[in-house]
C-alpha cells in the first residue's frame, strides 16, 4: 500500500511527458568491419518506441524497439551482392530475424555530463541474449520534442553472433569479423498527442 502511494505521489509531484521516436525522421545506422579495415554499412529502422521526459525536459528512461528485418546495405552497388548479404546478415549466422523481429534497448538512467552530452545506462536485448550497455548521447528537449544523437558500440559476440567472431573461434586466424559493430543514431522524438 504504501508503495503504490508513492508512487501516486510522485507522478503527481514529477509528471512525466511521454514522446514517442518518429521513425520516418529518424535514422540508426550500422556498420560491421572485417580484419583487413574494410566494412560493410547501412541502416536500420526502429519500430513504436517511447521516451519518458520529466517537468525539468530531462530524459529519465524509455524503451527503443528496434525493427532487425528492416536491416538493409548502403556500401554495395552490386544488387546481387547487396542483396546476398543482407538476406546474410538475417540468418542464424547473425540476427535470425524470423526468430527475433525485433532488437530492444532499454533505457534505465540518463546522468549529465557536459552541456546536452549523457551517460546512458541501460540493457540491450538481441536474440533473447540481455545485456547491460553504456553510451554518450546529445540529447536536446524542449517544447514537447527530443532530438538524440550518438554512436553505441556493441560487442555481437555477447548476443551469440557467433558467425567468424574471434571470441566464439579463437584460432581463425586474420579471417574473422570484428566482434564489436557500431550503430549511429539520429533520433526525433515528438509528443503525439500535441496536435
Amino acid at each position: 500500500m504504501n508503495k503504490l502511494f508513492y508512487i501516486i505521489l510522485c507522478s503527481i509531484l514529477f509528471p512525466l511527458t511521454q514522446l514517442e521516436i518518429d521513425k520516418d525522421k529518424s535514422a540508426i545506422k550500422w556498420k560491421g568491419t572485417k580484419s583487413n579495415g574494410s566494412y560493410h554499412d547501412g541502416l536500420i529502422a526502429v519500430n513504436n518506441s517511447m521516451l519518458n521526459i520529466d517537468s525539468n525536459n530531462i530524459l529519465i528512461d524509455g524503451e527503443i524497439i528496434i525493427d532487425m528485418n528492416s536491416i538493409i546495405c548502403t556500401d554495395i552497388i552490386d544488387l546481387v551482392g547487396n542483396q546476398n548479404l543482407v538476406e546474410h546478415l538475417k540468418t542464424d549466422d547473425f540476427f535470425s530475424t524470423t526468430n527475433f523481429p525485433t532488437a530492444l534497448l532499454k533505457i534505465n538512467k540518463v546522468t549529465a555530463i557536459k552541456d546536452n552530452d549523457y551517460r546512458v545506462n541501460g540493457d540491450l536485448t538481441i536474440k533473447n541474449q540481455t545485456h547491460p550497455i553504456e553510451f554518450i548521447a546529445n540529447i536536446m528537449v524542449e517544447e514537447n520534442m527530443g532530438l538524440a544523437s550518438g554512436k553505441i558500440e556493441i560487442d555481437r559476440a555477447k548476443y551469440n553472433i557467433k558467425y567468424k567472431s574471434k571470441s566464439w573461434y579463437p584460432d581463425i586466424g586474420d579471417m574473422f569479423i570484428n566482434d564489436i559493430f557500431e550503430l549511429y543514431f539520429n533520433l526525433l522524438a515528438v509528443n503525439k498527442d500535441i496536435p
